[in-house]
């Protein structure tokens, strides 16, 4: 009994130190040496550009254009604006803008080639983005200043500031599209944030990205993220800036922090709320990787330009603070290994007579029936805390005060962990329970080596230290001074690279998707089954220990509703716009809150469902509105043939944002902006949903390809609703809705096409 409490303490000792480890760095002063990265310097640069919300087209985006042209003209180069336009499809909506990226280079002394630093400098409608983005973009100002301090680098560095980037990516996709190198060697690293504190993760590579993560790993201070990451994100929908260089076929690294995402596109992304940790992280890493960048050959790296043969993929990860790197074509002897150790693993537990092949195959589907119910544990405790709070479903999963709502996740897998240990522990036996587990593992690895090799060490390593662990624990018999330290030591990876990761996928999905039980259970189990395997096991406890544990489950729910109610430092959001239908005159609140506050159903309080003058498909909650005497969007069909309609569409009363949808299917859009390049992209055979950002005065051309009568509707959105009579401010426990939905207001027309 004793052996196996030491075993838990020491085990329990690592994972905090390993979680500890993840920290980033103390922020450098502002009186640092003229060629280090300073937070304190950077941070002054957040202050001054994101005081207030900069959407694409919007006044004080061009006030941070211009200031970051005047910031780089300051550090002695010759900045330009890059204008042009840009159209994009993004899910179910076509989105186009008028964009002004802000460029420069840093030249180099004998360049082979550019190194790339991208941010975006547009926000949300709804914060002024201190980490989304000024923080990518104070990084890359202060790390030009740092080298123009240090040493010059044999390699141009070429700054490119990207706007429209939450409007679809539209900078970066002009940038590509127009200016990007095609053959001449690049290197493009984008810095991110969705969050506001954490360490700067490396989670997004191009294929091929040896040469990259040699530099990186060679060079970075402080090296956070892994190769799982960028394996799990080449399969996911998301995008940032650095996705159109990818697609291009062009070499780029992607880094972001993500901690605290409650604040994530929300008036909370404000400077007061942003890390300097954070801030000194993702600048020390950038300027140490453009130097380590600007020093070398970036022919190789670069194959699509150099024609220079393409190269593999290296994993990468960071263990106890050790930096670990490899070929991933090793992926395929680690999984090897690891399902080598585990039937190795089953022979000896077989001739010690602990376990049978039928128990350890059996005690394997226990094993992942556990791991469903950690699953649907992690999503019930969701959903019931949704029950108990229904602005949960709106403000959710990110919240303000989450402790005790993790804390209860990691205590719900201990309740799933122990049952499983108890149910299995006699028949087949805790020596089967943790065979079969960890042949569950290994074959997962196993088909990892085929899809996604770079992930392949957050299994494999662990299963491997695991089996050698147990085996050894089999081999040294009634001797638990030789047993306990071997499952300890054996457990070591296991803890350091699986503890970390459930704690990180807090910062991912919350506890709404239940992969941190599943992840704390998927570990658990297995080191809970070496443990009752430990030689002198003492009496089983039956079932008390999980439903004791379940209980804690329940006390640490009920408390974190009490902790997490909304209050002045961590409102929850309020989604509220005005929209005014210009043919019949009548005006409405709306709300898609599916749970309103009181404050918004004082507005729009009546049952949910579709209105034709709001742009969006989703029913809404309304309410009376006073109508505003402002003039309706203009919109003038100039052309009509068989299958195409031209419309000028402008808005009188000088609104930014028009949206023209129709009610029949479209196969394709065009979209020229006055003095800018006439785009055009397929649609889906469905209806259309077009947004046009920074609509200049005189207005867009929009031609639409679709057949047969059609009726368009026309609707033009500003920000703000002070304007508009009987609008109050929120109280203080509320604030503004993530993203660019809410606050707005809408006039809406229909147009008939015959």
């Amino acid at each position: 009994m004793i052996g196996r409490l030491v075993a838990v303490v020491l085990l329990a000792v690592v994972g905090v130190y390993a979680v500890l480890l993840e920290s980033p760095p103390d922020p450098v002063p502002a009186t640092a040496p003229p060629a280090e990265f300073s937070a304190g310097r950077a941070a002054a640069t957040v202050d001054a550009l994101a005081r207030e919300p900069r959407p694409v087209g919007s006044p004080a985006s061009d006030l941070a254009r211009d200031a970051l042209v005047g910031r780089l003209a300051a550090e002695g180069l010759a900045p330009r604006v890059e204008a042009s336009a840009a159209l994009a499809v993004e899910g179910d909506q076509a989105r186009a803008a008028r964009v002004e990226n802000v460029v420069a280079t840093l030249p180099g002394q004998r360049p082979t080639g550019a190194v790339v630093l991208m941010a975006h400098y547009d926000s949300v409608a709804a914060g002024p983005g201190a980490a989304d983005d000024v923080s990518g973009v104070a990084t890359v100002l202060e790390t030009v200043r740092a080298l123009r301090a240090g040493p010059p680098l044999r390699n141009d560095v070429t700054v490119v500031l990207t706007d429209a980037e939450e409007a679809g990516l539209l900078g970066a996709r002009v940038w590509v599209r127009e200016w990007m190198p095609r053959d001449r060697p690049i290197v493009v690293l984008n810095w991110e944030a969705r969050g506001v504190e954490g360490p700067s993760l490396l989670f997004e590579t191009s294929p091929g990205n040896a040469g990259l993560i040699e530099a990186w790993t060679a060079s970075v201070p402080h090296p956070r993220g892994d190769s799982s990451a960028v394996e799990v994100y080449r399969f996911l929908p998301n995008d940032t800036d650095l996705s159109p260089v990818l697609d291009a076929g062009r070499p780029g690294m992607n880094a972001a922090f993500i901690g605290r995402p409650y604040q994530y596109h929300t008036p909370g992304d404000a400077p007061a709320n942003l890390s300097g940790a954070s801030l000194q992280n993702h600048g020390g890493n950038a300027l140490a990787l453009t130097r380590a960048l600007g020093d070398r050959d970036l022919a190789p790296l670069d194959p699509a330009a150099s024609g220079a043969p393409a190269s593999g993929d290296r994993t990468y990860f960071v263990v106890l603070g050790v930096l670990v790197s490899y070929d991933s074509v090793w992926a395929w002897g680690v999984a090897g290994l690891a399902l080598l150790l585990v039937v190795a693993l089953v022979g000896v537990a077989r001739y010690r007579r602990r376990a049978t092949v039928g128990g350890v195959l059996g005690a394997a589907g226990i094993y992942l029936f556990g791991l469903v119910v950690a699953v649907a544990g992690g999503v019930g405790l969701w959903q019931g805390l949704v029950w108990f709070r229904p602005a949960y479903a709106d403000t959710g999963p990110f919240l303000g005060r989450p402790v005790l709502y993790e804390i209860a996740a990691g205590v719900l897998a201990f309740v799933v962990t122990t049952l499983v240990v108890s149910v299995v522990r006699r028949r087949p036996g805790a020596v089967a329970l943790a065979a079969g587990a960890l042949l569950m593992l290994a074959l997962v690895s196993a088909g990892l080596a085929v899809v996604a090799p770079g992930s392949v060490f957050l299994l494999g390593w662990p299963v491997i230290g695991l089996a050698l662990g147990l085996i050894l624990v089999l081999l040294v018999r009634e001797r638990p001074w030789l047993a306990v330290p071997a499952l300890v030591l054996g457990a070591v990876p296991a803890v350091a690279m699986l503890i970390p990761f459930a704690v990180a996928s807090f910062d991912i999905g919350g506890i709404s998707d239940g992969l941190p039980v599943a992840v704390l259970t998927l570990v658990g189990i297995p080191i809970g089954a070496g443990l009752s395997a430990l030689p002198r096991p003492g009496m089983a406890r039956g079932y008390a220990l999980p439903i004791l544990a379940f209980v804690w489950v329940l006390i640490l729910a009920g408390g974190g509703l009490q902790l997490d109610a909304p209050d002045p430092r961590t409102p929850y959001g309020s989604q509220l716009a005005y929209v005014l239908d210009a043919e019949t005159g009548a005006a409405r609140w709306v709300t898609t809150d599916s749970a309103p506050a009181d404050w918004t159903r004082r507005y729009a309080g009546e049952t949910p469902a579709p209105l034709r003058a709001w742009p969006g498909d989703e029913p809404v909650s309304r309410g009376p509105a006073p109508a505003l005497p402002v003039p309706p969007p203009a919109a003038t069909v100039l052309v009509r043939t068989p299958d195409t309609v031209r419309l000028q569409v402008a808005s009188p009363r000088g609104a930014p944002t028009i949206f023209v949808r129709t009610d029949v299917a479209a196969r394709s859009v065009t979209v020229t902006y006055p003095g800018r390049p006439v785009l055009s992209v397929p649609l889906a055979p469905e209806p259309m949903s077009l947004r046009l950002d920074d609509v200049p005065p005189e207005g867009v051309v929009v031609d639409v390809q679709l057949t047969g009568p059609a009726t368009l509707r026309v609707d033009d959105q500003t920000l703000g609703l002070a304007g508009v009579p009987g609008f109050a401010p929120r109280p203080p426990e509320l604030r503004q809705a993530r993203g660019n939905d809410s606050d707005v207001v809408v006039v809406s027309r229909a147009v008939a096409v015959p």
